[in-house]
């Protein structure tokens, strides 16, 4: 018999999930967050401890271990994902698609970092050819050959050898969004191969696949999925362990009698399955997803080391834009959620962004989709949201001449009938990933009526706002009239591919103000010195001919600065001077009004 215990999809919340304010890792039941590092530190010793009275235990990761927090700002600085899984015991992990979110390069810096620092579990790939001649492939390539990346590993415990092979599915490297030159052979394929050599030539007793492809629940209720059909067209793995699509599965899902289990995200709960193996063949004693929560008291080392590493983040990330970690920005007295499913209940905090963009880069328009929106803001027990909540909001991307994390506000101009395109292409559902292609809006409001065929629906677009009042916009071929939009470049390199995306169905190009095309990412460039926030005060001049701006930092507004900024300049403050944030008239102003609502 033997126990595996297993995490996915942590997104460096090295912190527990909640208002960072509130996590009280070394004290117990006094606040409502969920998972961090120390906790799970703690959690996963004792359930070693207890398990080993039965047999072997290994502890493993599926990937998607960085990116999402301050934290993972700086992962290729400072390698704190990894370095803090190989303090806890993980013995193996793979990489998920938000892992290139800095590109090859970085990936290779930032598991270079932790290897350095001695402390790196070893990185299972076994469908990822780096191969290429391509200089950002250079470190990945050295760690290739460190073998601190490998495509299989083998451990053997307890009178069992394991074999592991790790997998980044279909559809995990369909939105690996910077990839450099690294090629993803198909997963199958890869697996099949692997497995078999680990049987034939390595003999091993069990295979293990370390599988970011993930199961969705279908309207019938059955999951379905790359890991189930992993199991299907890979008779020689005995255990999926999954990830990719955050679900928390409470009973694994079987396939000839072989599991397949994943435990979540943002390490919320720690996986625990129990397998005997007899003839060859692998039988499920036990499973369950153990909370990670107050009730278990943090390791005191590793949380020595979250401390140190937040610090470290604080100044890489944000002292550049005069932030620090913890600063308090804004109070709330209730939570203001981002569930894609509901897409009424996002609209405060989709305005809250949408009109943060709006101002500080002082456009016509902004524009962002739900999915950019990646966390939403909780109350907790005093409400105070630090700069490391609101990061959380807009962490994706990275900048064009900044390299810093976070995604660069870009700006463009667009005729009223481009306008209509861009918003008829994102009101088309994605059904792989529901309500997050929503699109969400200030300066703006719209009429859409789904009844009508695609690219189609949009009956009517205004421009304005509340105090204001809002007035129609010609959307006629005919019509030449530029307005400014902004939005994040994470987004702005989508609505550049509209055209291509939608197989010629959206026509449109974004335009610089005196009406030529934009060519280059700097062309787009949203200048922060026109910004109408008062945080930060930067010099006059423009981005291409400026010879008083020292730093990357002042060329470039980040979408995370832009909210951070925004909330600063609120009027309304408590008695320590911090912004009150409220669900007044605007910030519950409907903006994308269906027809017959």
């Amino acid at each position: 018999m033997f126990t595996i215990l297993h995490v996915n999809d942590t997104h460096s919340n090295v912190i527990g999930v909640g208002p960072s304010n509130d996590y009280t890792p070394m004290s117990l039941n006094d606040d409502a967050t969920k998972g961090g590092f120390s906790r799970l530190a703690t959690l996963i010793d004792q359930r070693r401890q207890e398990m080993e009275q039965l047999g072997p235990v290994l502890v493993l990761d599926d990937g998607d271990f960085s990116m999402g927090t301050a934290i993972g700002a700086a992962t290729r600085e400072l390698g704190a994902e990894l370095q803090l899984l190989a303090r806890m015991g993980f013995e193996a992990t793979t990489l998920g698609n938000h892992d290139f979110d800095f590109g090859p390069d970085g990936l290779g810096s930032s598991i270079g970092k932790a290897a350095a620092a001695g402390l790196v579990p070893p990185v299972i790939a076994s469908n990822i050819d780096v191969s290429a001649n391509e200089p950002r492939l250079a470190a990945l390539k050295q760690l290739v050959k460190e073998q601190v990346i490998r495509p299989y590993m083998v451990i053997e415990r307890g009178g069992l050898r394991f074999g592991i092979l790790g997998l980044i599915g279909y559809d995990a490297y369909k939105y690996t969004t910077n990839p450099g030159g690294v090629v993803f052979p198909d997963p199958i394929e890869s697996a099949k191969k692997t497995a078999n050599l680990l049987r034939k030539q390595k003999s091993v007793d069990v295979v293990i696949a370390l599988s970011h492809g993930g199961v969705m629940k279908g309207e019938d209720g059955q999951y379905t999925g790359e890991d189930v059909n992993l199991l299907h067209a890979v008779p020689e793995i005995d255990i999926v362990i999954g990830g990719h699509t955050h679900t928390a599965l409470t009973q694994p899902l079987l396939v000839d009698g072989r599991p397949v289990v994943q435990a979540g995200r943002y390490g919320e709960n720690l996986g625990e399955l129990t397998v005997s193996l007899s003839g060859g063949k692998v039988k499920v004693e036990s499973y369950r997803l153990i909370p990670v929560v107050d009730t278990i008291k943090g390791d005191r080392t590793v949380q020595q080391e979250v401390d140190r590493f937040s610090k470290e983040s604080s100044q890489i990330v944000f002292a550049s834009r005069g932030y620090s970690i913890t600063q308090p920005l804004a109070v709330i007295s209730e939570d203001w959620p981002m569930d894609y499913s509901d897409l009424e209940s996002g609209i405060p905090l989709a305005n809250l962004v949408t009109d943060a963009f709006h101002k500080m880069e002082n456009t016509d328009t902004a524009f962002t989709a739900n999915g950019m929106i990646r966390a939403g803001l909780t109350k907790g027990n005093s409400g105070i949201q630090t700069v490391y909540d609101v990061f959380a909001l807009a962490p994706l991307g990275s900048g064009i001449v900044d390299p810093t994390a976070g995604s660069a506000m870009v700006k463009g101009y667009f005729a009223g009938r481009d306008l209509k395109s861009l918003l008829e292409f994102f009101l088309i559902d994605d059904p792989h990933v529901p309500g997050q292609y929503f699109p969400r809006v200030s300066g703006m409001r719209f009429y859409y009526d789904p009844s009508r065929s695609k690219f189609d629906q949009i009956t009517a677009i205004e421009l304005g706002d509340l105090d204001k009042g809002y007035r129609p916009i010609d959307t006629s071929e005919s019509a030449t009239k530029l307005y400014s939009l902004t939005s994040s470049l994470y987004l702005g390199l989508l609505i550049i591919a509209l055209p291509k995306l939608s197989k010629g169905a959206v026509q449109l190009v974004a335009k610089k103000a005196d009406g030529t095309p934009i060519k280059t990412r700097t062309d787009a460039i949203a200048d922060p010195r026109e910004s109408t926030g008062s945080h930060i005060p930067l010099p006059s001049g423009s981005v291409e001919n400026d010879v008083v701006v020292t730093s990357a930092a002042q060329k470039e507004m980040k979408e995370w600065q832009a909210i951070m900024n925004y909330l600063v300049s609120l009027p309304n403050k408590n008695a320590d001077g911090i912004s009150m944030l409220e669900k007044d008239d605007r910030a519950r102003e409907v903006r994308v009004i269906q027809a017959g609502s």
